[in-house]
């Protein structure tokens, strides 16, 4: 067997998703779904009754992607990325008309929607004692072990809503390089969704700084976050349409990175937003993380694309211009990236070293590890009023790993992510594909800035872990197509991954070797 019928050893549909049609020739409800979900959400928000949403939202979304997740995998990580774009705007705004709640229901829906993938991984078990993917496992298992004892020291809540922060963005990105036969429809696909994406989230952004829209200032309010400044008009660190700028200003660098693997004339305006709600996001380390997106890129596109993207991000400095010449913009952004020459007046700084030297010996000492559910916002669900509990703050994330997943939790973690980073960025001969580059360069840049606060949590851990798994499927698929095209009666057969026989997996690169 070829190295292109190995989908079909995975288990893996290669039909291409999203053409299914019926009988009349009308397009599928599958294709219709995500459209049609969004439309039914807008409608009470627009009447007035944003709190049918608590149940209209997840209930839907749940229902959007119980549909999408086996019959179109490209359009159902499209849904997931529009999720993970604007549930906490659809929270705030049931907030504001339907009254303030401490645990909202909404803001589950992107992770109980990702979870579903953990039924389609389920049945292609197997392929995780291939080399290729079988870095998922040792993740997997410090994971789960974190859980358990989470389980015993948080209770079952807490530890089962902090599971869901950790395993589903790794459920995501293994449920992508599973498919990667529809590599190129699940890339075009979540493209479209990061140049609309970011277009949406980027302008609301801006708008948010200049006009602060009632919902957005009430959520503000609320909450307490003292520091994303005043719920005022140019006097606070915009967030957009996630809950804080530092998710936001870490999406928003990586739509930047997958945006030059984009076309079409919407792509300089999503960027132009972008980097506009970037730069007043405030997020010094996103502005670095972007810098090395753009060398990273520069280094490792192929020659060809170089150009184009020197061009596009001299582009985007241009169109930031205009921006920058608004006195307060100018004084607020000037002013921010003056403190990084100047680290040790700066209170962040110094805050984030104190904490560094205060909990150094009792993370890494921590061999048992607190388990998950005592840190971050699952200890709301540890508090019988509702609220964060002492360790809902934490500045690092390479120090929170020790510390909630243990010893054992976090060699297999460590060792699991070590293993898949090694097999995404080793070369193999898979022919050069300006997306998969990106792709690379958003994982490292989140991993990296792990160093500042956990990255690999959440909607950023969601960006690393699926575009992790987004390189692994574009070198996949790359090696499938120096291949000879297998005669369509190999095609027919169907074959199981435990019927592969040693001389049918495709020898570069060891990929289908077992572990």
């Amino acid at each position: 067997m070829t190295f292109a019928t190995a989908g079909t050893a995975a288990g893996i549909d290669q039909t291409r998703p999203g053409h299914h049609q019926g009988g009349d020739g009308l397009p599928s409800v599958a294709k219709l779904a995500p459209a049609l979900f969004w439309f039914v959400v807008a409608m009470p928000v627009l009447m007035g009754k944003a709190g049918l949403l608590e149940i209209v939202f997840p209930v839907g979304a749940l229902a959007t992607g119980a549909l999408l997740v086996t019959r179109d995998p490209a359009r159902f990580a499209a849904f997931t990325w529009w999720l993970w774009f604007l549930t906490p705007e659809v929270r705030r705004l049931v907030d504001y008309q339907a009254g303030w709640s401490v645990i909202s229901p909404v803001m589950v829906t992107p992770f109980a929607v990702g979870a579903m993938t953990c039924l389609v991984i389920a049945q292609y078990l197997p392929m995780l004692r291939y080399r290729a993917y079988f870095g998922f496992v040792p993740v997997m298992i410090g994971l789960f072990y974190a859980y358990v004892n989470g389980v015993t020291q948080a209770g079952m809540a807490a530890a089962t809503f902090a599971l869901l922060n950790w395993l589903v963005p790794v459920t995501l990105g293994l449920y992508v390089a599973l498919h990667w036969p529809i590599y190129p429809q699940i890339r075009d696909a979540v493209l479209r969704a990061f140049v609309l994406g970011m277009a949406l989230v980027g302008g609301y952004g801006l708008i948010q700084y200049f006009v602060m829209p009632p919902w957005d200032a009430r959520w503000l309010i609320n909450v307490g976050m003292t520091n994303q400044g005043m719920p005022l008009p140019m006097q606070v660190r915009v967030f957009s349409t996630l809950n804080s700028s530092g998710p936001l200003a870490f999406l928003l660098v990586t739509g930047l990175a997958v945006l030059p693997a984009a076309r079409g004339i919407l792509v300089p305006i999503a960027g132009a937003l972008a980097l506009g709600s970037l730069l007043l996001s405030l997020v010094r380390a996103a502005w670095l993380a972007g810098l090395f997106v753009f060398v990273w890129l520069l280094l490792t596109m192929p020659g060809r694309h170089r150009l184009r993207l020197v061009a596009v991000g001299c582009g985007l400095v241009l169109c930031s211009l205009p921006l920058l010449s608004v006195p307060l913009v100018n004084q607020a952004i000037v002013k921010r990236f003056d403190t990084l020459n100047s680290m040790e007046n700066d209170r962040s700084y110094q805050e984030r070293q104190e904490f560094y030297g205060r909990f150094l010996i009792q993370a890494l000492t921590e061999v048992r590890g607190a388990g998950l559910g005592t840190v971050d916002t699952a200890t709301k669900l540890t508090n019988e009023d509702g609220h964060l509990g002492a360790m809902a703050y934490f500045d690092s994330g390479i120090l929170r790993v020790p510390y909630e997943l243990g010893w054992p939790g976090t060699l297999g973690y460590v060792a699991g992510i070590v293993t898949l980073m090694v097999g995404l960025l080793r070369r193999g001969g898979a022919p050069p594909d300006p997306f998969a580059r990106c792709a690379e360069a958003a994982a490292l840049t989140i991993l990296g800035c792990m160093v500042f606060e956990h990255t690999l949590v959440k909607v950023t851990g969601v960006g690393f872990w699926f575009f992790l798994g987004m390189g692994m499927a574009a070198k996949n698929y790359g090696l499938a197509s120096l291949q000879p095209a297998p005669p369509p009666a190999a095609l027919a057969t169907e074959h199981r991954p435990e019927d592969m026989r040693p001389e049918d997996k495709p020898q570069e690169d060891n990929r289908w070797t077992e572990a």
